[in-house]
């Protein structure tokens, strides 16, 4: 399905551009460092590899048996949940890693979602007028 790795690359696109945002908001007001860096850097690459086995997940759904399809999405969904719960305690656990930003990190795909739908983006990048 090519449409979902169209959207997956939108996605991640605009979340490089939300991340430099917070890394030049953050050192502007002086809380940049470089554990908040690592951090979300940290969150971040994860989120985006998350992402990605989220669209998988759901181009080998498409294509089972709608009983099947159902114990395997929530076997992948429990799996990238594990992970998650691995990366935050990775990450409450190293001193070179900020914890808020591994978890701004992770929220980072929600936030790019959610700002592509309210802003329209999505036109701006498929390269249509607004």
């Amino acid at each position: 399905m090519k449409t979902t790795l169209d959207m997956f690359f939108n996605i991640v696109k605009v979340m490089i551009v939300v991340f430099v945002l917070i890394i030049i908001v953050a050192f502007l007001t002086g809380a940049f460092s470089k554990e908040l860096l690592c951090g979300l850097a940290f969150g971040s690459i994860f989120s985006i590899l998350n992402l990605r086995l989220l669209s998988l997940t759901l181009e080998k759904a498409v294509t089972m048996h709608p009983g099947n399809a159902q114990g395997y999405v929530l076997s992948r969904y429990i799996i990238r949940f594990i992970l998650s719960a691995v990366v935050l305690a990775i990450s409450f656990k190293a001193p070179y890693i900020n914890a808020i930003g591994t978890i701004i990190g992770l929220l980072l795909p929600k936030i790019t979602i959610l700002i592509v739908n309210l802003f329209g983006i999505e036109k701006i990048i498929k390269g249509k007028e607004a």
